[in-house]
């Protein structure tokens, strides 16, 4: 192949990826809105085929009136389990961001013990240093938490103004709230043809699937099927990974909450809530406890409560080390991408497509890489580790022994 023709080729990938990623792009921004009920109905119908053929194998309902009851079996227990698990989180995680909001009124003692600390551990500096040191980080924190004397004194004219009430804070969140509002009869709306798409889809699945099928070469088919399969395969493993995570890191942050309680350094409450939002952010990409136990230690060690900040870093240092145990074990190697995609992909994702954008890209480009890895799909090269690398003591499986190194 000359110079000319790897050219060409060169330019056709890149057009052929810039549609595909173009697709991708419209298909979450615009489409997504319109089609999700479908899309919902037509995951769930795959999820209930094996129960509805139990169903059907081991009594007498003809598969339609099967498939009826499981779809109502799931939504009305599964969703009720669900409202009444939201609820009581809801009710929790309410008084928790309240408790949080009363917290944020003593700011200024925070700044004020930040700097006189500073002010001690920069002792030794020339003065000139260590004031502009203290002075960069007054200003940052009264940006940061919003008690900045101009700021207030701004409110407060602006509340005089209106009779001592300061109604513009409010517009955006009422707006939102008004937007939301006015999208919830159509999310129903969307919600009933999903529940009725369902049933249809659950009864008719292999029709629809043979149909869809017909549309393409047999190759293509079988790839399409094989493609399915690792999909299901791949998130169902991470949901079990990812859920047993969860549960761990919220007993383990419960548990050292509690103890920290009883020993007197901790008393607060709120601690179910505490850990069920930390053991959330956990299993973010990148992200982790730290990312809520390392700012509130060192709040609580400027604020003076020396035990309760100390018993929050030793809580995540025990947390960092089982996590680093279990989580290999859990979570299969060939999910994971490098730390610098999965940062890359959360920010892209969060610019493109907003907050769903955070968790869909790094999943989205995790599933490329699983599928490119068992041959699906050809969309990058990367050299595969030596084996004696990947397993403990240099020994090599025998999965390991069948791939050939790749130069």
């Amino acid at each position: 192949m000359n110079k000319i023709e790897k050219r060409r080729a060169f330019i056709i990938n890149i057009v052929y990826a810039g549609i595909i990623i173009a697709l991708f792009y419209l298909a979450v921004k615009y489409a997504l809105g319109i089609v999700w009920p479908f899309a919902v109905a037509f995951f769930v119908a795959m999820l209930l085929q094996r129960p509805v053929a139990f169903l059907t194998r081991k009594t007498p309902l003809r598969r339609g009136l099967a498939s009826v009851i499981l779809v109502l079996f799931a939504l009305v227990i599964i969703g009720s389990i669900l409202v009444l698990i939201l609820y009581r989180i809801g009710a929790e995680l309410r008084d928790f961001f309240a408790f949080l909001l009363m917290k944020l009124e003593d700011t200024d003692a925070f700044v004020e013990q930040a700097v006189a600390w500073l002010q001690d551990a920069l002792s030794f500096l020339p003065h000139s240093l260590s004031d502009s040191i203290i002075g960069s980080l007054q200003q940052f924190l009264n940006n940061l938490l919003g008690v900045e004397a101009q700021a207030s004194a701004e409110l407060e004219m602006q509340g005089a103004a209106n009779g001592g009430l300061d109604l513009s804070v409010l517009s955006t969140p009422l707006g939102a709230v008004w937007g939301t509002a006015k999208q919830i009869p159509m999310f129903f709306v969307g919600l009933l043809v999903c529940i009725v798409s369902c049933c249809f889809m659950t009864t008719d699945y292999h029709t629809l699937r043979d149909m869809i099928l017909a549309q393409f070469p047999k190759e293509r088919g079988d790839v399409i099927v094989r493609t399915k399969q690792i999909i299901f395969s791949t998130l169902g493993k991470m949901c079990k990974a990812y859920s047993a995570i969860i549960c761990i890191s919220f007993v383990e942050l419960s548990i050292g909450l509690l103890i920290l309680r009883l020993l007197g350094f901790y008393e607060g409450n709120y601690i179910f809530a505490i850990a069920l939002i930390t053991a959330l952010v956990d299993i973010l990409p990148v992200l982790g406890t730290g990312t809520i136990l390392i700012p509130w230690s060192l709040w609580s060690l400027f604020t003076g409560e020396i035990g309760f900040g100390i018993g929050l870093l030793v809580i995540y240092a025990v947390m960092g080390v089982i996590r680093q145990v279990i989580e290999p074990k859990l979570v299969a190697s060939q999910f994971g991408m490098p730390p610098f995609m999965t940062i890359m992909a959360m920010y892209i994702g969060t610019q493109l497509f907003g907050f769903i954008g955070l968790f869909l890209l790094p999943l989205t480009m995790m599933l490329v890489k699983v599928l490119n890895d068992e041959g699906i799909i050809h969309v990058f090269k990367y050299k595969k580790k030596a084996a004696a690398e990947a397993t403990p003591g240099g020994t090599h499986t025998d999965a390991q022994k069948e791939q050939p190194h790749e130069d």
